[in-house]
């Protein structure tokens, strides 16, 4: 069969973004509070393919400083410090969120509501909530980043043995359901990196007029902030669960997922984090710092409608292309670049 094409290179091919739809999808996103542009974002946004060609693009972290402190008379040649510069590939592809609605004139006499504009809302709804899994997903792949420096075990770094489904079944819903002490290790552990190849991990920046905040962020399962909340005397006292005032104008530090701040870390409530068992139910939750993950862009969400049957029935889908990815880079081990996994007890009620 012959067929002609016009590709996505093609002088012809037209770029026409839906603005609209896109900035309504993102507005929804449960992760959008800790998206921007910037490296000092937890989640790091990249357009570049919008208006570039390519399937694919690589973002640079850089390494932190190694040596090159010169006191005295002592020669400055031959002393310099060195840092690396480490490149990860992300590639793109299409997402596509579609449904069909047939018999549309006799389906809407039936029902007391629009069913065209309610399924348009619904792919939107369901759009979102795939950005969302696959941003958490990401960010739970222990495949690869893994060192001791940035994984902890129920409460004890001694639970650690290297061997994943070893260190799960150390897990109990007795010494190790969240508590804030849980969530200062964590935090000592992006802070002070010991077996994390001597690199912290560096804070979220919040502006707060000309100034800047720096915060880590503690996204847990409700179970788990559910046996914080109950039974940790230090989370207990009143001043924890007040909001930061010095920028509670900021979305950063509002909604019913914000539980409050402790020690420098904000804590947020996350239904969708994954859970699974072991010896028993345990939450993955995250501790993190800047460019925990990307998410590229090369065409933002579109829109688009297709009739058939004479208007009868109608297709309506979301279509963006995309990608996502944990950031890590390489040194001496493989390692997470902004997270810290923090594997706590998740006991169903």
């Amino acid at each position: 069969m012959s067929y002609v094409e016009i590709l996505t290179g093609h002088d012809l091919t037209q770029e026409q973004w839906d603005n609209e739809i896109f900035t309504e999808y993102i507005g929804q996103l449960w992760w959008k509070r800790l998206m921007g542009t910037g490296i000092n974002n937890i989640i790091q946004v990249k357009e570049d393919l919008v208006k570039k060609d390519g399937d694919a693009i690589t973002i640079g972290l850089r390494g932190r400083l190694q040596g090159g402190i010169v006191v005295g008379n002592a020669t400055g040649i031959g002393n310099e410090g060195t840092f690396s510069y480490y490149g990860q590939r992300i590639t793109i592809d299409n997402v596509r969120v579609l449904a069909k609605i047939t018999d549309i004139p006799m389906s809407q006499k039936r029902v007391g509501f629009d069913i065209l504009k309610d399924a348009r809302e619904e792919i939107q709804i369901k759009a979102t909530e795939r950005l969302d899994d696959e941003v958490t997903t990401e960010l739970s792949v222990v495949t690869t980043g893994k060192v001791r420096g940035r994984y902890l075990y129920g409460a004890v770094d001694s639970n650690w043995s290297g061997t994943h489904a070893t260190d799960l079944t150390n897990i109990d819903n007795t010494a190790d359901q969240l508590t804030t002490n849980i969530i200062r290790i964590c935090k000592r552990k992006a802070t002070i990196p010991v077996n994390a190849d001597g690199t912290k991990m560096r804070p979220m920046k919040v502006q707060n007029g000309k100034n800047y905040e720096e915060w880590f962020v503690y996204v847990a399962h409700p179970y788990c902030t559910r046996d914080m909340f109950d039974t940790d005397a230090a989370w207990k006292n009143a001043q924890l669960n007040i909001p930061p005032l010095s920028n509670s104008n900021s979305p950063i530090f509002s909604g019913s997922s914000f539980k409050g701040a402790y020690d420098g870390v904000l804590i947020y409530e996350y239904d969708r984090i994954q859970l699974a068992t072991s010896t028993i139910q345990y939450a993955h939750n995250f501790l993190l710092g800047a460019q925990a993950a990307a998410v590229v862009w090369g065409q933002r969400a579109k829109f688009g409608e297709e009739e058939s049957d004479l208007g009868h029935a109608v297709s309506y889908e979301i279509h963006e292309i995309r990608g996502v990815k944990k950031l890590y880079f390489t040194r001496t081990n493989q390692m997470d670049q902004g997270i810290v996994h923090s594997f706590v007890a998740a006991v169903a009620d």
